[in-house]
């Protein structure tokens, strides 16, 4: 008897790094390549990339990996996992696809990207698209046909009726594969906390127009790098109201040259300017389109905020238009309220959803949006993703009731918990293994839990340093012992303290006799020793380094 296997490797109990494996027999597919996003605790972690050793380990021919849309928690993972599945051909929607091939190139990869409409057959696998809308153009839901029976991935999605591109959702689409039989289906729930509908895109148009239009110096719009319809409001009101258009950051240059390329965002001629010749015009004749809606280090409005970037200058007058939130999860909030609070201080307007409601929409459906999709395909079993566990438990524990959804057919899961469809019945598998993969510069997978909690001890407490020259035949101290304190207490005026804790080095040595036979034991008995002295006499657990040094 044929058997489907679903093994989520992210978006599950989080609303990021998203990456789903589908398994027949000895073939492999996978929905999504997402990254996700650091928490504040993950200190010099730039991005999270989902865990991949199962798919390494498996033995089994991994045929493609399918895109649902252009989201970096659906495809910012490509670059770091690509490499490390060899040959594979990524599958998708235009954007996604133009996107996607913007990044992996730049890294050196050579992965074919192939944009697909309508269907696509991989080994046992019929994949169809359906149309869905979301805060990004081209985005698709996929039935996906096997010999043990069909499921349904909604990923990200809201019923936009009004969309900026003017393609709604295919619900036909969705109602066509109820009516053939879903018998599993993935839903994104993220925005079940809210009743009723998410209203549309359009919806910002007015708000985002008056602000434009209403400013006397420069407009510089933020969001989401991969908002293009948000982009393309920006854009038409500034070219109503005279202003020539320039784009700061990487991210977003990119992305709009990708829209621009598959014609999902319109731009007259004469519109851009670069940024080298926003000095050459008048304040109130430019807008600049800019990434760093996050406040992230470093970014493009990061360095405008604090009047480091080489290209722009922000004067009194000028307006910033914040046109999205924090993203879910990641508790980044202080860092844009850090950046808002940088720009008031230089005297700089800002304009986010907390001073005008019409400034954002969510791109996830409300109860309302997941109530509609759920009467369109009827599924016989759901799993909610895309969500953090809260936004999972909400589907299973009230919105499957209001749907008269058995409960017991609504799976809450986590990374790596597989699920298996036999026979059109649905129950859970075996759980793989899985854990967070840390992308720190250059490096991947090589900053672990260890690392982290020693970044965040030295955030907080500081650094302690004791340097110990020790004679290996004596196992004695020969030398002076320097320590040294860093964000732990101002050495020149904790003489005292740094004195004694030499002693405490000291005492260590008291009863050694004969050569040294484990240097690793003695260094870690004289961190252990520093740790109990720092933390009786300053109630603080600073990072104890001991070096010893054979003389």
């Amino acid at each position: 008897m044929s058997q489907l296997k679903l093994i989520p490797l992210g978006g599950v109990g989080s609303a990021t790094k998203n990456m789903y494996v589908y398994e027949f027999g000895d073939d492999q597919l996978v929905i999504d390549c997402g990254m996700g996003f650091p928490q504040s605790s993950d200190l010099g972690v730039d991005s999270v990339i989902p865990d991949i050793s199962y798919l390494e380990k498996s033995g089994k021919h991994l045929l493609g990996i399918v895109l649902t849309h252009p989201h970096m928690d659906h495809i910012g993972g490509l670059p770091y996992i690509l490499p490390r599945l060899k040959d594979v051909e990524v599958f998708g929607g235009k954007l996604a696809i133009a996107m996607a091939e913007l990044r992996v190139r730049e890294f050196g990869i050579t992965n074919r990207m192939t944009p697909v409409e309508g269907s696509l057959d991989l080994g046992p696998f019929h994949i169809e698209f359906i149309h869905s809308t979301h805060s990004v153009p081209n985005c698709f839901h996929l039935v996906i046909k096997t010999p043990a029976g069909t499921v349904y991935h909604g990923a990200d999605y809201k019923f936009d009726l009004t969309p900026i591109d003017n393609l709604p959702p295919d619900m036909a689409g969705m109602a066509a594969a109820g009516t053939a039989g879903v018998d599993l289906m993935f839903t994104d729930c993220l925005g079940i906390e809210k009743s009723g509908y998410c209203p549309s895109e359009r919806t910002l148009m007015k708000a985002i127009d008056d602000e434009i239009r209403n400013t006397q110096g420069k407009v510089i719009f933020t969001g989401m790098s991969s908002s293009i319809s948000r982009f393309q409001i920006a854009i038409e009101a500034s070219i109503k109201h005279h202003r020539r258009v320039a784009i700061i950051g990487r991210s977003v240059e990119q992305n709009i040259e990708a829209a621009i390329k598959t014609g999902f965002l319109k731009v007259p001629a004469g519109t851009f300017i670069k940024p080298q010749q926003i000095a050459g015009l008048q304040a109130k004749e430019v807008t600049m389109l800019v990434s760093g809606s996050q406040g992230q280090s470093g970014s493009a409005m990061h360095r405008l905020a604090n009047n480091e970037h080489r290209l722009a200058r922000l004067k009194k007058g000028d307006k910033v238009i914040i046109s999205s939130n924090a993203i879910p999860g990641t508790g980044n909030d202080a860092d844009i309220f850090d950046l808002m609070d940088t720009l008031y201080k230089n005297s700089i307007d800002v304009i986010y959803s907390g001073t005008s409601e019409n400034l954002h929409v969510s791109g996830h459906g409300y109860r309302g949006d997941m109530a509609l999709l759920a009467r369109l395909v009827r599924p016989k079993y759901i799993i909610p993703i895309g969500g953090d566990l809260r936004h999972m438990m909400l589907y299973k524990n009230s919105l499957a009731k209001d749907l008269n959804h058995n409960r017991d057919n609504v799976f809450v899961l986590s990374e790596g918990q597989s699920v298996i469809l036999e026979d059109h019945v649905v129950k859970e598998g075996p759980k793989f293994e899985t854990k967070n993969i840390y992308v720190d510069g250059l490096g991947i997978g090589d900053v672990g839990t260890v690392v982290l909690r020693d970044r965040q001890v030295m955030s907080e407490d500081g650094i302690l340093i004791a340097i110990v020259p020790v004679k290996r035949e004596n196992s004695q101290v020969t030398g002076d012992v320097e320590v040294i304190s860093r964000g732990f207490v101002y050495q020149k005026e904790s003489q005292d303290l740094i004195r004694d804790a030499r002693n405490q080095v000291q005492l260590c040595f008291k009863d050694n006799k004969g050569p040294v036979t484990d240097w690793g034991f003695l260094r870690k008995k004289i961190e252990g020793q520093l740790e109990k002295f720092a933390f009786e006499h300053t109630q603080r657990r600073p990072l104890v380094i001991a070096i010893l040094i054979e003389v």
